[in-house]
């Protein structure tokens, strides 16, 4: 059986070992937690961090139409892709020593990064940097599960959630200014002592159980069949639509691209099935899975993903491209979504913590989220500062509890040995839900363009710019669309802002599909004394008795 873990450094136990709710966490425990935001908070910053430098970027390397959008995608392909990997790693090695490697790799892809010399060499360290940070994503919500009892834990993910919103807030701004005030490297200089300085808290603070698997022993026990296959099928999948996206999804390759990704991924859960029948360890226990509240809590973060996402993807491209504002101000409209997200998202977290309830705060934040994105589709070429500023409040306070309170909601049914399995497809879920929006966005956009094809010819615009545009092709066009006359400009803003109502529908409909699917998940109130579980226990490799019949759910934290 696997020991206890020293739980004196990080917050106070009962009698067997459990984390008590409502106990006062210890210093190192708050350095600890002030480590993992950082973490993760730098993160997603270097999510964001780099479309908006990208054009001083390109001018240094003269980066080819060809590496241009991987600049972005290579960090957000590893990064999803490695998702499933790193939870299971971490229940053979143990938390403390995983999370650090993730770290270090992040480190490494930003040393890669800030002294880049080529765009190939630049593109390399990205998806370094997303790889570390694939581990950093998964494993901070794994620790902080494993650090504070059930019901205490949404307080922390609130915070976590609200360091995600606030660096999402500042990516494109600091970004902005790293670029243009002092050097674009700098995007990548900020992470080094940062980084540092977490894994350097992290290495004297965070107390886990750690199995101390043998090297060897612990690599033949991983689900290697299961991590090929879906590692396959992400690559495939996200590389086929980052190609669609920037070609043409009629393409052979594209198509092949889409295809073996896709049966890639219905061939994943036959590995599990295989793995779970010969006594092994799978890399995502299909018993998760088989539980109705699970799904639905599964399904809630991708259609809040797919929203979120493109929500952010596509309003700064309405501010600069429709009512033709400076990046700088559709910079700062965005903060109008960020602040609200992050303090609702803290409110949240404290809310649950206090009531034990997380799924009518959940559904609260869907049916806002709804309202909101449903208001944009009332934005036209002329629109007042105010009902700008007042949808995107009602967006961002919709937004803030769908962070962590899906995660609350799978976390409660599932068994301790499967959290880090759990937490993974959650995370993986939401990072891959997010990239297929925007592309899905961008379909969108160019079917409803084409309409306009007419319109953009009689109002004299040129045969071959007059097609870009009905193709799709508005934003790459932005600089001349700047350029013409201004009844031209008017023509081609309308015919944007009307497709662009036509993505704001399809987002609609997705985050009332959400709210939908969260009536799936069960209402429970958590428990405020105990969680009935060992604060970071993972099982060895040799330990079996997690292994019981398949499809039952441990329940934890429930009442």
């Amino acid at each position: 059986m696997p020991r206890p873990s020293n739980l004196s450094a990080t917050t106070a136990t009962t009698d067997d070992g459990s984390p008590t709710s409502g106990s006062r966490p210890s210093v190192a425990t708050l350095l600890c937690f002030s480590a993992l935001t950082l973490s993760i908070f730098l993160v997603a910053l270097d999510t964001v961090l780099i479309p908006t430098a990208l054009p001083t970027i390109s001018l240094s390397f003269h980066i080819p139409d060809s590496l241009y959008p991987w600049t972005g995608s290579a960090y957000l392909l590893s990064n999803a892709a490695s998702m499933p990997f790193w939870g299971k790693l971490s229940d053979v090695f143990g938390r403390k020593p995983v999370i650090l490697i993730a770290n270090s790799i992040f480190l490494g892809g930003s040393i890669v990064c800030a002294v880049s010399i080529s765009a190939p060499m630049l593109v390399a360290g990205r998806a370094v940097q997303g790889l570390g940070g694939g581990g950093v994503n998964v494993l901070v919500y794994v620790c902080v599960a494993d650090l504070f009892a059930i019901r205490d834990r949404s307080f922390y993910m609130g915070i976590v959630g609200a360091m995600w919103a606030v660096a999402s807030a500042l990516g494109p701004v600091l970004g902005g200014v790293f670029a243009q005030k002092l050097n674009w490297r700098w995007c990548f200089y900020i992470n080094l002592p940062l980084v540092s300085m977490s894994i350097i808290i992290l290495y004297f603070t965070l107390h886990l159980h750690n199995p101390r698997t043998p090297f060897l022993a612990g690599l033949i026990s991983i689900d290697w069949p299961g991590t090929v296959t879906i590692l396959t099928a992400t690559v495939l999948l996200l590389v086929g639509l980052q190609l669609g996206g920037t070609s043409s999804y009629s393409t052979p390759l594209v198509i092949s691209f889409l295809v073996f990704g896709s049966l890639a991924y219905i061939l994943f859960p036959f590995t599990q099935w295989w793995d779970e029948k010969r006594g092994g360890s799978p890399i995502m226990p299909l018993r998760i899975f088989r539980d109705i509240s699970n799904l639905s809590a599964l399904g809630v973060c991708a259609c809040d993903a797919l929203v979120f996402n493109s929500v952010a993807y596509f309003l700064p491209l309405y501010f600069q491209l429709v009512l033709a504002v400076s990046p700088s101000t559709s910079g700062l409209y965005m903060l109008a979504v960020a602040i609200p997200l992050a303090i609702v998202s803290f409110a949240t977290g404290a809310i649950i913590n206090k009531t034990g309830r997380y799924l009518e705060v959940l559904q609260a934040g869907l049916a806002l989220m709804t309202l909101g994105v449903g208001l944009l589709i009332s934005f036209t070429t002329t629109l007042g500062l105010g009902k700008i500023i007042g949808v995107l409040i009602v967006i961002g306070i919709g937004f803030g509890p769908n962070f962590h309170a899906p995660l609350i909601a799978l976390q409660t049914r599932i068994r301790e040995s499967d959290m880090a399995a759990g937490t993974s497809a959650f995370g993986f879920v939401r990072m891959v839900s997010g990239a297929i929006g925007v592309v899905v966005g961008q379909v969108v956009f160019q079917l409803l363009m084409r309409p306009h094809l007419g319109s953009f010819l009689d109002a004299g615009l040129s045969d071959s710019f007059a097609e870009a545009l009905a193709a799709g092709e508005a934003i790459s066009e932005a600089s001349r669309v700047a350029q013409l006359s201004r009844g031209q400009r008017a023509v081609v803003r309308e015919g944007m802002s009307a497709a662009l109502r036509g993505t704001w529908i399809f987002y609609t409909v997705v985050s009332a599909l959400g709210l939908m699917v969260s009536f799936g998940i069960m209402r429970k109130t958590l428990e405020r004394e105990g969680a009935g579980k060992r604060g970071g226990e993972v099982r060895s490799v040799g330990d079996k008795e997690a292994e019981v019949e398949s499809g039952r759910t441990g329940g934890e934290g429930e009442k």
